[in-house]
């Protein structure tokens, strides 16, 4: 049986979310309307960013937006300015996560990586790290090759189970002696089904399910990179004095 690591994308190994960039270029060049991103979204990005709203809030919102407002944009467009973000960010990485993938690519593990994020960036994220397969939001486009408006999703916690287990059973993986690695409770199907689990920087939301599973809290390890230190330990040796801004 084969090994495997998993890998969420988005805040996991990309410092940012690559939906997000996406976002603000197309903004930054009229393609979207500035309103979308300044009335619906700046709300709950500067709660977040003063550390008075939720990470996931925001994001969720974000993502929402940006889908109804692709909606009608042709393809040809939305690949023009991905790849100009991609190029953009390409080594805007975690440094204990890009170890990581470079450390099971060595050990001969097949990589993987499941994002929230569109299949039109992931993918070319994805080639660049050397993933063996990338599982992403499916975006549709019609017969004139515009986005339809219509999407299915990877961001939650059951479509990712669903794509680990699809990938189990297409590449005969051993669950029990792989990894995953993600940072927000969209993950957490992820940790529970392999047997070494890794949160990067985790969300409140993720840490507090994390700690409250008492196999979760015995096999995961919390990885935190700030400046140019990371710091790691098992979740079990952390006393629960963690608290919500």
């Amino acid at each position: 049986m084969e090994k495997a690591a998993f890998f969420d994308i988005d805040g996991t190994l990309f410092r940012n979310s690559l939906l997000i960039e996406h976002f603000l270029l197309l903004t930054a060049d009229g393609v979207i309307e500035e309103d979308a991103w300044r009335n619906e979204i700046g709300p709950l990005y500067d709660k977040y960013e003063n550390r008075l709203g939720a990470y996931e809030d925001y994001l969720d919102k974000a993502s929402l937006v940006y889908q109804q407002k692709l909606a009608g944009i042709d393809r040809d467009t939305i690949d023009k300015y991905s790849k100009i973000v991609i190029e953009q960010n390409k080594n805007k990485v975690y440094r204990i996560t890009k170890k990581a993938v470079e450390y099971h690519k060595k050990q001969a593990f097949k990589i993987f990586f499941i994002s929230g994020s569109p299949m039109f960036l992931v993918e070319q994220f994805g080639k660049i790290y050397g993933a063996d397969e990338s599982i992403s939001t499916i975006y549709e486009f019609d017969e004139m090759n515009t986005f339809t408006g219509k999407v299915t999703p990877m961001r939650d916690s059951r479509s990712k189970l669903g794509a680990v287990m699809n990938l189990t059973k297409k590449y005969n993986l051993n669950l029990d002696d792989s990894f995953a690695y993600g940072d927000t409770n969209g993950d957490i199907t992820m940790f529970q089904l392999v047997g070494n689990p890794h949160a990067i920087n985790p969300s409140f939301e993720l840490i507090n399910k994390l700690y409250t599973d008492s196999d979760l809290r015995t096999k995961t390890v919390i990885d935190i990179e700030r400046k140019d230190v990371n710091y790691s330990f098992r979740l079990s040796d952390m006393k629960a004095n963690f608290k919500k801004f």
